[in-house]
């Protein structure tokens, strides 16, 4: 009888570690997930700053553009003026 006692003590014993180390297992996967989740957080902010830093780039570059086509219209506008009136018929 003795034998079976201690069967069955290391049975339950090995059940019990097998049990702590499942739990330990999970415990370290959720804190592994957690940083991931973290790091990836960090990396989408840097991202979303990236993406506004060249919004603001390509508006600051299309008002410019927006500026300069406007002036151009003005001196095609004053030329083609100034062109019709050297070559109308006299």
């Amino acid at each position: 009888m003795a034998t079976f006692t201690e069967e069955f003590t290391k049975m339950r014993e090995d059940f019990d570690e097998a049990q702590e180390n499942r739990h330990q297992l999970f415990e370290d996967t959720r804190k592994q997930v957690q940083q991931m989740a973290q790091g990836v957080q960090q990396q989408l902010a840097g991202f979303r700053d990236e993406l506004e830093q060249l919004r603001a780039n390509i508006t600051e570059e299309a008002n410019r553009i927006r500026t300069e086509l406007k002036e151009f219209g003005t001196d095609l506008k004053t030329g083609g003026q100034i062109f019709r009136k050297e070559s109308a018929p006299r």
